[in-house]
């Protein structure tokens, strides 16, 4: 028989699979592109955020001997040659080139104090480094005097005759650090103070582009680095100057603290996710092998053999581990979404196979009983289907391509897999229905028992699933993912938990159905006792639509409780970070005329003053933050907020001042502290949490009210302002908060609205959540369609049996409640299994799938079951999937009497 023949007289149901593998085929195919693609993003964003001086690789050395000494560029670009030969394959594709790579040399002098000066105007606790960096001619111009020129070696300088053949360097300082350091163009430093050396400013400089990555690795030639001297308590200023090449000769001094640096570029467009596991391991391997220079000879160097001189320094590892963490959380619900919507796809493409299987049987019926052989009619039936899915396939996997996103195995396996799978299924439902020629049996009369090989099977399913939701739960997805990636049988749990309890329903299904045809059995009315008779002898449509409706709703389920979750949690983490609908905060003291402008902002309801800083207790070096506020006036501040403030402590005697104090303080009955004034503490409280927005640690933790300092004897000091909004959790503009502190750099201001936003653009927080709305969406339409097949291919047993009824006195009321009593119990009970499960699966993965990285970095040790929105998933899928049968019965039963008493001919 001729494929071709069929495929053109059953042309309706063709048409129906290869709708449906087409669907299947651009889900499988261009999902994945587009998870790769936000994967990608993520990574992208964190490199971006992430400054080049933790993403690139620094070869450093600590020269120490003369014959390590660097005279020349050329002599760092012999190193650099021999480094990156030791950059493993992996990392070598990842290494930036090009005009814009920030692969660069350099040499500079570490921690070097400014002695003096040879002219009037010393400043002390000046650090001034000398260094020289590669590729500055094109990343810096000159705003005042001249270029660095060669260094020179004076034998004595004027004024001081004990300073005898003494190096003199010429270099450039960013004009920023000129200014706050008051060094100007001419300036003469004597840096060093054991072996001095001279260093003549001759020009200042400015970046081209601050923002370039060069600049990463040399920030301390840009900005001014201010350290706090523990020992004094004062400020030291450090920078680093720029001198010529000629200078490497002269810096290299046994005397001097000299680190050489060869920073090899690490493209952050190379990055992403597929080769982030392997630019981990690369970095290991490079390490190992500028580690194995110990007792080599390079160049000119002839290392001892218990030291190696070389370090390489890079935060990439620590940047993509971090990455590979989340990713691996990500991923896991990305495979649940696709496994549910590949076993939903394969479900009802196997139903729409079944449909045209059905409508094909009395042609091949016919074909084997005249002789054709069983492979034969497999070859005719499976070639029909491969017609209609095989081309629909490709159409689905070309129509992928309009998606962005790279190429994946996925991307090109799904597609065919998707046609294949609908052709073996034919060629095996044919095989096992056509063994015989004209046996003909009836499941709805003779239930099949099932192979003791199914049943074995199905038993493994669900011990794997449960073992791999214990696994998941004990070990998390998590665990060294750096190093070993993510375990992919863990990751299929999800998916496997699905099918799993699928099976044990359609196992179960039968029994709550026997019960309730003995209740209705017992009843007067014939149409209820008819109706779940035809859904309990339905066994050969029964077990695709369980194992379709269940994942899809399940898996919707779950992703409604994901999404819940993460909204709650993310404005939890919001709100935890601002302590308020918007929070304004200084190191100094607020000035009033600013606090009374804030209180004019549009949208300020109302506003807390606080006083925080850093207190000494008693004559120790032990210090603690400080929090002076009205813990009344805070808590009615955020009564409308998820958060917890608490009470305010008793009075104490005076002159004591009541506090709360964290449990490390707990001990500490009284106690003074040293603040604005000395004041005695008395402990009336600990407090566990510590304070949100003001002090998110419950260590060294010390809240006293507003008015302490004017209680010890000096007054009320303000620098922070805790605010409350007339919306509920916004709806004031930190733009407008600036403004009315005068727009200064030193103070900080905070909003709920920002703060949340943030946290909802943590990465691959948008994916997750588009993604299970998207599969969501398909799932629903899978779910339908899969009733509707199911009805059509029982359409021909279901008419003979209405047609017998409707001679026997059926009314088209009647009939069409019947059509919908035999499809309801397969959706009833399968929308309350789905339910179940999808409620079920995050108490079953636990802890092992951490959101807490899409949630502000806020531990999720509970998921927030609100039902609401799983019920209404559950009952809208079951309403209108009954809506679409009692639909397609009332179009059934318009049919002449005639018509009827024709059925079966």
């Amino acid at each position: 028989m001729n494929p071709l023949l069929l495929l053109r007289v059953h042309r309706g149901a063709a048409a129906v699979l290869a709708l449906l593998t087409l669907s299947a085929s651009l889900l499988v195919a261009g999902l994945p592109r587009g998870f790769e693609a936000a994967f990608d993003e993520a990574l992208r964003g964190i490199v971006d955020d992430t400054g080049a001086n933790q993403t690139d690789l620094a070869v450093r050395l600590r020269a120490g001997a003369p014959d390590q000494a660097m005279a020349s560029e050329d002599d760092f670009r012999a190193k650099d040659v021999w480094w990156r030969s030791a950059v493993p394959p992996s990392l070598k594709p990842l290494l930036a080139t090009g005009p814009g790579a920030d692969s660069h040399f350099s040499a500079k002098t570490v921690g070097t104090p400014v002695a003096g000066r040879l002219e009037d105007g010393q400043v002390p606790r000046q650090y001034v480094n000398v260094g020289w960096l590669s590729g500055t001619a094109a990343r810096i111009r000159y705003v005042e005097g001249t270029p660095p020129g060669d260094p020179r070696r004076l034998a004595s300088v004027p004024g001081h005759p004990e300073m005898k053949d003494i190096d003199l360097f010429e270099i450039a300082l960013v004009r920023s650090a000129s200014e706050k350091m008051r060094v100007p163009v001419g300036t003469t430093l004597i840096l060093g103070n054991s072996n001095p050396m001279l260093a003549r400013v001759t020009g200042l400089f400015e970046p081209v582009n601050p923002s370039d990555r060069y600049w990463d690795h040399n920030l301390d030639a840009l900005k001014v680095t201010v350290r706090q001297d523990p020992a004094s308590d004062t400020e030291e200023n450090h920078i680093t100057a720029i001198s010529s090449e000629s200078s490497l000769a002269g810096l290299n001094n046994s005397a001097r603290d000299l680190t050489y640096n060869w920073v090899i570029g690490v493209s952050p467009a190379a990055l992403n996710a597929r080769n982030a596991a392997d630019a981990i391991k690369g970095v290991d391997d490079f390490e190992r092998e500028v580690r194995a220079v110990v007792g080599r000879s390079i160049g000119t160097y002839s290392q001892p053999s218990a030291f190696a001189p070389f370090r390489v320094e890079t935060g990439l590892r620590e940047v993509l581990g971090g990455f590979l963490g989340r990713l691996a959380t990500a991923q896991s619900l990305m495979v649940l979404l696709l496994g549910g919507l590949a076993v939903v796809a394969a479900g009802v493409i196997a139903l729409a196979v079944q449909l045209l299987t059905e409508r094909m049987r009395a042609a091949l019926s016919l074909t084997r009983a005249r002789g054709a052989s069983l492979a034969q009619v497999v070859r005719t039936a499976a070639g029909t289907v491969a017609l209609a899915a095989f081309p629909a396939a490709l159409i689905g996997y070309g129509l992928s391509y309009l998606l962005p996103g790279p190429l994946t195995p996925i991307v090109h396996l799904g597609p065919p897999a998707a046609a294949a799978f609908a052709t073996v299924f034919a060629a095996a439902r044919v095989a096992l229905s056509h063994r015989t020629p004209l046996r003909e049996r009836r499941d709805d009369v003779v239930a099949r028992r099932a192979s003791p090989r199914r049943t074995m099977l199905e038993v493994l399913v669900v011990v794997l699933a449960l073992a791999g939701a214990y696994l998941l739960r004990t070990r998390g997805l998590t665990t060294e993912v750096a190093a070993a990636g993510a375990d992919p049988f863990l990751m299929l749990v999800p998916a496997a938990l699905t099918v799993a309890a699928a099976l044990i329903t359609l196992r179960c299904y039968p029994y709550p159905l026997r019960l309730v045809v003995w209740l209705a059995g017992r009843a007067r009315a014939a149409v209820p006792f008819v109706g779940l008779t035809l859904a309990a002898r339905a066994r050969s449509v029964t077990a695709l639509p369980v194992v379709i409706l269940l994942p899809a709703l399940a898996v919707s389920v779950y992703g409604a409780v994901v999404g819940g979750t993460l909204d709650a949690t993310q404005r939890l983490a919001a709100w935890q970070a601002t302590g308020a609908d918007a929070r304004v905060e200084r190191e100094a003291e607020l000035p009033a005329d600013a606090v009374a402008k804030v209180r004019q902002v549009p949208g300020v309801r109302d506003i807390v003053p606080a006083d925080k800083g850093k207190a000494q207790i008693g004559y120790t070096g032990k210090t603690a933050t400080i929090v002076a506020v009205d813990l009344d006036a805070y808590r009615r501040l955020v009564a409308h907020a998820p958060l917890s403030v608490p009470a305010p402590p008793p009075d104490a005697p005076a002159p004591a001042i009541p506090a709360l104090v964290s449990p490390d303080l707990g001990h500490l009955s009284t106690f003074e502290i040293g603040w604005h004034v000395r004041m005695k503490i008395a402990k009336a409280g600990v407090i566990t949490e510590g304070l949100p927005g003001i002090s998110l640690s419950p260590m060294n933790l010390i809240v006293v009210p507003y008015d302490a300092s004017q209680r010890a004897g000096s007054r009320v000091y303000t620098n922070m302002l805790l605010i409350g909004g007339t919306g509920s959790g916004g709806g004031i503009d930190a733009r407008a908060l600036a403004a009315a502190t005068g727009n200064r750099p030193d103070v900080f201001v905070e909003t709920f609205d920002r703060a949340l936003e943030r946290v909802i653009k943590t990465p691959l927080t948008g994916t997750i959540k588009n993604s299970f709305l998207i599969v969501t969406i398909a799932l629903a339409v899978y779910a339908l369609l899969t009733v509707v097949i199911a009805l059509v291919v029982g359409a021909a047993d279901r008419a003979r049996a209405l047609s017998y009824l409707r001679t026997l006195g059926l009314s088209e009321r009647q009939a069409a409640r019947l059509t919908v009593l035999e499809i309801a119990p397969l959706i009833l009970l399968t929308a309350c299994a789905g339910l179940a499960l999808g409620l079920a699966l995050p108490s079953a993965l636990g802890p092992g799938i951490d959101l807490s990285a899409y949630a502000g970095d806020m531990a999720i040790d509970d998921y927030r079951l609100d039902p609401t929105t799983p019920i209404l998933l559950a009952a809208g899928l079951a309403v209108v999937a009954l809506a679409g049968a009692f639909l397609h019965a009332v179009i059934g039963r318009r049919r002449s009497l005639g018509s009827t008493l024709r059925v079966g001919e």
